[in-house]
């Protein structure tokens, strides 16, 4: 039995929802919400293709990330492998591949793709120097997590289609969050109910994000996604409108990652067996409180 992600989330075009309403009813409240076609208007929304960055881009070399089971606690630092983006770009139309490209910053190699869209006017506090893409093969899992600098984040696909499972950040102690990180090693899929019993306890929200639609993941949201095709998208990131979680999230990107990573290095397994220790010892705390409320 799958967890319970069934809840819908919001819809609208985007010209059924202004800023107004987007900052009372979404941003504010730090809920999710899909606006679709909200770059529509923008040159690359018909000019990004895969025909495109194979022609544009495809001698560049491009990092490759692949699902290891060995990083269960760590945030993805470093690609696992490398190769031309052409051939990667063949790979995740030809067949199901699990290889992505994660937080790229094609605008690096590329800057003249900054001059294909603006931000939009339905947000402010964007962060523009930090929009990034991601590709993926059919069937290809991010496995779920939060986005460490604790940012909003709008995610347009541009091509393909993905389904995105969000839980909100009140459910991080139940989803077993490991300790100075932003990760779980549940399967939200296919949960192991016995051995993580907080599990029951947790809902979520749910959609499948299609060509032009833009999904507002607010700050400290969990996601899991699949890519249902091979395909791509971009993120725009702005701060949050509250100041304690820019705060939280300065502290998980300045000090708690590199105290993980220092403390791993200098303790191994056992560092790891702490932080899977105590994200158990929170979840059945969180549970006694879900009991008793």
């Amino acid at each position: 039995m799958a967890i319970d992600f069934s809840k819908p989330i919001d819809r609208f075009e985007f010209d059924e929802i202004n800023a107004d309403q987007f900052r009372k009813n979404y941003l504010l409240p730090n809920k999710p919400v899909v606006i679709r076609g909200l770059l529509k208007n923008e040159v690359a929304y018909s000019k990004w293709t895969m025909d495109f960055f194979r022609k544009e881009m495809g001698d560049l070399q491009v990092g490759i990330f692949d699902d290891i089971p060995e990083k269960v606690d760590r945030s993805y630092k470093a690609p696992d492998m490398h190769m031309r983006f052409a051939d990667y770009l063949d790979l995740i139309e030809k067949e199901p591949t699990n290889k992505r490209i994660f937080l790229f910053n094609i605008f690096k190699h590329n800057p003249s793709l900054r001059e294909d869209f603006k931000f939009p006017s339905i947000n402010k506090n964007w962060i523009k120097k930090l929009p990034f893409t991601f590709f993926g093969g059919k069937n290809s899992i991010v496995r779920i997590h939060q986005d460490m600098d604790m940012s909003n984040v709008f995610l347009t696909q541009f091509h393909g289609e993905k389904r995105v499972v969000l839980f909100s950040p009140k459910m991080s102690d139940l989803l077993y969050r490991f300790p100075f990180g932003v990760h779980s090693q549940v399967d939200v899929d296919h949960p192991d109910y016995e051995k993580f019993p907080a599990l029951n306890y947790v809902k979520g929200e749910s959609t499948v994000l299609e060509m032009g639609d833009t999904l507002f993941i607010p700050s400290g949201w969990w996601h899991h996604i699949e890519y249902l095709e091979g395909g791509f998208a971009m993120s725009l990131r702005s701060l949050s409108p509250k100041w304690s979680t820019r705060m939280l999230g300065l502290w998980k990107v300045g000090i708690a990652t590199h105290i993980d990573d220092f403390l791993r290095k200098l303790f191994g397994k056992k560092w790891f067996n702490y932080k899977n220790k105590t994200a158990f010892k929170r979840a059945n705390a969180a549970i006694a409180n879900t009991q008793n409320s």
